[in-house]
């Protein structure tokens, strides 16, 4: 039997005026008794608010209750451990503090502590489609009571208020499979496939936006249904060819226009000849000066770094000096007072010894030092001089090359203003087709650049392919493992589990009344992707209930988690509370029906395997039933 199961002792509530309410409670099947208006259902709703729901007390159980009290306490037994919970609202507390043993917590920390407490796993889940762009959410605390507590308004579905998915999470949590399928490496899985998806759309339309691009540059033969590598290399030759063409063309024109030039020419070969001179010239002075700005900007730097190292040595020989002077300045300093009593010393002795040892003084060692440091001073002081010297060759060698620029760069502006009339006509000379010809090869080689930007922007595809099958193959060894462990899960034992147990709880009824339950019996169907329950031939019991049918089968469910409880593995925590509405859905009233509905429950949780469980059930009658603990309520609220 699960041990790991929530038990509420005692609730207590405070007013802000008069004495304490308190409301204990016991294990197996506790029955709150009333008429209407006599406040069981608020006993339930401050229950579930110390199990942590977190709306305000105002929403909660009504702003009139929640200003007539000021906290609700609890005792609880969570997995055989002893607990305090408090929750206030008046004393500015926000609306979400749990106060547990004194400690004061949020209300995710506190979910989080009682998951851990009944050692229930905390999970994520897919909600929806699993490689949707939706996170998955936390299974927490809150969503396992909505299947616990049954309030007096939410007798429609198997939780109030919550999704398909939601609710196949938790009853998978329930039995115990839900770890085990939303386990880490499902999650890693998904996160994978989704990486794969975003990849290849990513991929596709990348590829739609090049071949729009292309349509500019590409004919519709080469483009075809897509651009490819083989389509932009004969895009590419295409255009190659057909530069060469015009490049071709250019040429002859030129060719005849250069044999009429020097046919008209001929008694003109000695302008031509100084032309042509003057143009090699111009040539020889460019590579030159090219040459020039490189020296120069060499020995910049070189000036730059013996500047640098000039300074360097300059601090050095000035430090040299300075202790060159404290040294000399130190040196006839003299104890001219007592140390111990600061009275005048008479020296009456000879200078060659000391006056407080009497010992001659030994000056080798002084003498060393001193002629150590000026040895550092004449070593630094040469360095710097060459440094110097070093900074003048320098300098005169910038001297020399920016004197060699300037002239060159003159006679090159000379024989460019004698060579601009020569060229101006050649200009003008040339016929009209060379630049026709310019301007359609600019164009040509603008259309190959374009191709060589899209062949190259082609490569990024091939890294999208390599980082999906790199992706892939990873998911390969995940789906394996994924599989493995699915293959592990027994859901049909599981749907087995639930179904017997509304089965039992139904057949129960029918002994007690052998008309009350006139349909087929419950089939439940749970897989990896949803659970089912079904009345007969595969029909939804939503679609086959009418009101009090739909009541029956409600608490069949909450009777079949109870059930769980000798079940290994599951994780219910063995707590029901259940809030019976004023009358049936049928307009009949409750009161007779209350005893036979609620019996099952009664002999289950007094059996030794749910001796730890818990139910609490309101109720108006409850009229001559034993074994549970009565608790009666009379004054009606108004």
């Amino acid at each position: 039997m699960n041990e790991r199961t929530l038990i509420v002792n005692e609730v207590t509530r405070t007013p802000s005026a008069g004495p304490e309410d308190h409301l204990d409670l016991s294990e197996g099947v506790n029955v709150l008794v009333g008429a209407p208006n006599t406040g069981k259902s608020k006993w339930l709703q401050m229950i579930d608010f110390v199990l942590g729901n977190d709306d305000d007390a105002a929403s909660v159980f009504g702003e009139d209750v929640a200003e007539k009290y000021n906290s609700i306490a609890a005792n609880l037994t969570v997995a055989g451990e002893e607990w305090e919970v408090e929750r206030r609202w008046k004393d500015g507390t926000p609306k979400t503090r749990v106060f547990l043993n004194g400690e004061s917590l949020n209300s995710k920390q506190y979910w989080h502590r009682i998951l851990e407490q009944l050692q229930i796993p905390i999970l994520h889940y897919p909600q929806g489609n699993p490689y949707g762009q939706r996170t998955w959410p936390e299974l927490g605390w809150r969503s396992l009571i909505r299947h616990m507590y049954r309030r007096q308004m939410f007798w429609s579905d198997i939780a109030d208020r919550q999704p398909e998915s939601e609710q196949h999470a938790c009853v998978l949590q329930f039995v115990g499979l839900a770890e085990h399928l939303f386990s880490e490496q499902y999650g890693d899985l998904v996160k994978k496939e989704k990486r794969i998806i975003e990849l290849k759309a990513q991929k596709e339309q990348f590829m739609s936006v090049l071949s729009e691009l292309s349509k500019d540059i590409l004919s519709a033969d080469e483009i075809g249904v897509g651009v490819t590598p083989q389509s932009l290399n004969s895009a590419k030759q295409r255009i190659e060819s057909q530069i060469n063409e015009l490049t071709q063309k250019r040429n002859q024109i030129l060719t005849a226009l250069s044999a009429k030039v020097a046919t008209d020419s001929v008694n003109d070969g000695d302008t031509s000849l100084q032309l042509s001179e003057l143009s090699k010239e111009s040539a020889v002075l460019e590579n030159r000066l090219d040459e020039l700005r490189v020296a120069r900007e060499r020995a910049n730097a070189r000036m730059d770094e013996v500047t640098e190292y000039r300074t360097s040595i300059q601090q050095e020989v000035e430090r040299l000096h300075r202790a060159q002077k404290a040294g000399a300045t130190l040196a006839d300093l003299k104890v001219t007072h007592c140390p111990v009593c600061d009275r005048p010393v008479t020296n009456t002795h000879s200078g060659d010894d000391c006056y407080l040892c009497h010992r001659p003084f030994d000056t080798s060692n002084a003498t060393g030092s001193l002629e150590r440091l000026n040895m550092e001073i004449q070593q630094a002081e040469a360095v710097l001089a060459e440094s110097e010297e070093m900074l003048g060759v320098l300098t005169q060698q910038i001297q020399g090359l920016d004197s060699e620029i300037n002239t060159c760069q003159a006679r090159n502006s000379e024989i460019r203003g004698l060579l601009r009339p020569v060229r101006t006509a050649a200009a003008a000379v040339l016929p009209p087709e060379i630049g026709v010809l310019d301007m359609k090869a600019g164009r040509l080689q603008e259309q190959l650049a374009q191709v060589e930007r899209i062949a190259n922007s082609l490569a990024h595809r091939e890294t999208l392919t390599e980082m999906i099958e790199k992706i892939q193959s990873e998911s390969v060894e995940l789906e394996k493992e994924v599989a493995e462990r699915n293959a592990k899960l027994d859901f049909e034992r599981a749907s087995d589990a639930i179904e017997d147990g509304m089965n039992t709880y139904l057949n129960a009824l029918t002994q007690a009344k052998p008309k009350s339950w006139t349909q087929n019996s419950v089939r439940v169907r749970i897989d990896e992707k949803r659970t089912r329950f079904l009345i007969g031939d595969q029909k939804k019991w939503s679609a086959q209930l009418g009101g009090t049918l739909t009541l029956y089968f409600l608490l069949s469910y909450q009777y079949a988690l109870m059930n769980l409880l000798s079940h290994a593995g599951n994780h219910f925590p063995g707590f029901l509370a259940i809030d019976f509405p004023a009358e049936l859905p049928d307009g009949s009233s409750i009161k007779d029906a209350e005893n036979f509905v609620i019996e099952p429950f009664v002999k289950l949780l007094a059996m030794d395997d749910f001796q730890k469980g818990q139910a609490i059930i309101a109720g108006n009658a409850f009229e001559g039933l034993e074994g549970t603990n009565r608790i009666e309520f009379t004054k009606v609220w108004t």
